[in-house]
């Protein structure tokens, strides 16, 4: 088959209008895997690679998402009057292994690394804003200390000399300049505001971009339990509901004075993911106590609290069975009791619609 070089896209609208966008298309190093081929569409205005490095592949590329989640937390801090707006990410197969806020870039950076010293290696690490000489530094360190590498290194504009500084060293590096992605509405446009998928029998599956976040939209954070959550606690539990987006479902992401601590998602049920979590965070001894739990699904009973409770967790952010489903809300009754007998913070986020009245709030990602 000849390589394609060209895709168009067209969509009509039920008002009859209609929007159409062309891509051209270059190969990558590779596909999915070594034996399927790939190709990278660019219709302009996106993001630009400075280094190519040995070339990137598909996967390179579906990590850039790191970059959405480190813009997405440094603005929820600013929106929050945190002034730890100074974001790095490290994805690794499309979930953020690591990241943390901090004031100083080059802080954010050691501070994510300190929870996980395997996954981020070889991974794709974003920056909310440009790349410091001394995060530079820090990296080149690194590599020559430790053999540390990355595949790829995002960020909105660089430093004077960091990119020559990191390439000699770091030779295979691909290092993207995402400066002209300056607005959340770029970062997430998707194809006209729709992300696709295609399934068996070649049928496209689309769904919108999920653009929400806790800067551009009404929200509330409810208390059910009977303990107030502290100011600490509570910029936690919008970090950790940020990871519990971020990550594959199901997810549960464990967050401390603003750094991951702990996360897993993609498994067949939450209790496994957090169960993995835990077992991370034991095996590169990080603490999980007084840490903020969030998953992107039920807590289904006092068993899951007992869990989150014997690791160390102080508040559980889940979205909660109110406005979800019909019938009785009697075993969030039983959940909130166990919450309150350990003196733990239940919360539960939801979004205010224009009319005012509270809607649910899920945040699962199978993209």
């Amino acid at each position: 088959m000849s390589a394609p070089k060209e895709m168009k896209l067209t969509m009509v609208f039920e008002d009859g209008s209609k929007k159409e966008v062309t891509y051209t298309l270059s190969p990558l190093r590779s596909g999915d895997n070594p034996h399927q081929a790939g190709y990278v569409g660019e219709p302009g205005g996106s993001y630009t690679e400075v280094i190519e490095g040995r070339g990137m592949g598909f996967t390179n590329h579906i990590d850039l998402n790191a970059y959405a989640v480190a813009v997405e937390i440094s603005k929820t801090m600013t929106f929050l009057k945190d002034k730890r707006t100074e974001v790095v990410v490290i994805n690794k197969h499309t979930n953020p292994a690591v990241y943390a806020a901090r004031t100083k870039q080059v802080d954010a950076l050691t501070a994510a690394l300190s929870t996980d010293k395997k996954s981020p290696f070889g991974g794709v690490m974003a920056t909310s804003s440009k790349l410091t000489r001394d995060t530079a530094q820090f990296l080149v360190e690194k590599n020559k200390e430790a053999r540390f590498v990355l595949d790829v290194l995002a960020a909105p504009g660089f430093e004077s000399n960091c990119v020559d500084l990191l390439s000699d060293v770091m030779r295979n590096l691909r290092i993207v300049d995402v400066s002209s992605l300056n607005n959340w509405d770029k970062i997430h446009s998707g194809v006209f505001g729709y992300n696709m998928k295609w399934t068996i029998g070649n049928k496209p599956v689309i769904t919108e971009v999920d653009k929400t976040s806790f800067f551009n939209t009404k929200y509330g954070m409810e208390v059910l339990s009977k303990r107030k959550p502290t100011d600490s606690e509570m910029k936690d539990a919008h970090l950790a509901w940020i990871g519990a987006k971020a990550i594959q479902s199901n997810s549960f992401a464990f967050c401390r004075d603003a750094v991951l601590l702990a996360q897993c998602g993609g498994q067949t049920n939450r209790e496994d993911s957090a169960k993995f979590a835990n077992e991370r965070a034991l095996e590169f001894e990080v603490s999980l106590k007084g840490s903020a739990a969030a998953t992107d699904s039920f807590i289904f009973d006092r068993a899951n609290i007992d869990m989150l409770h014997n690791m160390g967790v102080s508040t559980v952010v889940h979205p909660t069975r109110k406005l979800l489903t019909t019938g009785s809300l009697k075993p969030d009754e039983d959940i909130l009791k166990v919450v309150n007998e350990y003196d733990m913070v239940m919360i539960r986020p939801y979004l205010i619609g224009s009319d005012g009245q509270e809607k649910p709030w899920r945040v699962f990602r199978h993209l």
